[in-house]
């Protein structure tokens, strides 16, 4: 199921230019326009929910999120180089039947228009996911509590303050437990994100 939520994440990347380019363009603007600012990307607070591991043990489940994102640690006038200045997170997952956990890192933001933009994040996160040798049967066995968290997401933004984000997120437990192969939680929704 996991394959399956990243062709429809890859499916959203790969039409996004095409709806972009569908939008109607100001008066006075050609088709080919090259951005000539980056825009500005200050403090900001996303909420959502997600699936919790589709396909897989804790399907079904619904999940929580909220993260707060900082501004870029150093500001480029070059589109291309910004995208590889990083911003920061800090967030959590909650699940109030299944794994929870509270991550961060570093989020790399690339502009493909004005209004759409794709991300990677990656970071540190722990979980209170169950381990050990007995772990009952609708629960995930993650391993360990602590591993890594990879995300990639796909967002829009409505105007100069919100934007929506498609979300896929992987907690990976990989290497901490070699016990009947643990695996961490895999989530894919949205989340509301607003600038401040």
């Amino acid at each position: 199921m996991v394959r399956v939520a990243l062709l429809v994440l890859a499916g959203m990347m790969a039409a996004a230019p095409a709806w972009a380019q569908s939008q109607p363009l100001p008066a006075g603007v050609s088709s080919y326009a090259p951005a000539t600012e980056t825009p500005s990307l200050s403090w900001e607070a996303r909420i959502g929910a997600a699936a919790a591991n589709p396909g897989g043990r804790e399907s079904g489940l619904l999940n929580f999120s909220g993260e707060v994102v900082t501004p870029r640690v150093a500001t480029l006038n070059d589109r291309f180089s910004a995208a590889f200045v990083p911003r920061f997170h800090l967030g959590s997952s909650v699940n109030f039947n299944g794994t929870r956990y509270a991550y961060a890192g570093a989020t790399w933001t690339v502009d493909l228009t004005k209004a759409v933009f794709v991300e990677a994040s990656l970071g540190a996160a722990l979980n209170d996911g169950k381990t050990g040798a007995v772990v009952p049967e609708n629960r995930l066995n993650v391993g360990c509590n602590s591993g890594s968290r990879e995300a990639a997401a796909l967002g829009l933004r409505l105007n100069d303050r919100w934007s929506l984000v498609a979300t896929l997120e992987h907690f990976s437990t990989a290497g901490c437990s070699d016990r009947d192969k643990p695996r961490g939680p895999a989530n894919f929704g949205a989340k509301l994100g607003y600038t401040f």
